[in-house]
């Protein structure tokens, strides 16, 4: 058995549906570079991405070839993953941002309560000094301020002098001008 022969190529096609401008232009494919044969081969693309002819463009080689797109596709998904990356990183930062920010603000309200707490503690501290102070003056003598109060008055029965300052005191210093009996 022979194969079956293939007729000769017919030399008036290309001329007819050639690469000339002329046969773009009576098949209504002005500005479209390659030929109607790229189109129905099916390496032509209809509407060429600005993307796939970003490299230096020549007449020769108006439509991208298989290798140039799987270039543009691998390139494309090269930049699609680096944006996921970026924005996975993105997420990352303003969770620690808002985690930050979180922890700024408890600390801040901590910050204040142990202020107010500190603030109760020192009037506190204050009240007692001055309560302690205040029991310490109570046994002291009111003239001399040093020794403890021992005497105990007539008639007021009022106890405010030290022994020492009793017998030079002519009166009580509370009951403003009674003299003292001996």
């Amino acid at each position: 058995m022979t194969p079956p022969q293939q007729p000769p190529p017919l030399k008036s096609e290309p001329r007819v549906l050639g690469s000339s401008t002329s046969s773009y232009n009576s098949l209504g494919l002005n500005s479209v570079p390659g030929s109607i044969w790229d189109f129905v081969s099916g390496s032509f693309s209809p509407s060429p991405s600005p993307i796939l002819n970003a490299g230096p463009t020549s007449t020769a080689s108006a439509s991208p070839n298989g290798a140039e797109l799987a270039r543009v596709r691998r390139q494309l998904d090269e930049a699609k993953r680096k944006i996921r990356q970026w924005e996975e990183s993105w997420q990352q930062v303003k969770q620690a941002c808002d985690a930050w920010q979180r922890e700024a603000k408890e600390a801040k309200e901590r910050a204040l309560a142990a202020d107010s707490a500190r603030q109760l503690a020192l009037q506190k501290k204050e009240e007692v000094e001055a309560q302690v102070i205040f029991q310490l003056r109570a046994k002291q003598c009111v003239v001399c301020g040093e020794q403890a109060r021992g005497t105990v008055l007539q008639p007021c029965q009022h106890r405010v002098l030290c022994e020492p300052c009793v017998a030079s005191a002519p009166e009580c210093p509370y009951c403003e001008g009674q003299p003292l009996q001996w």
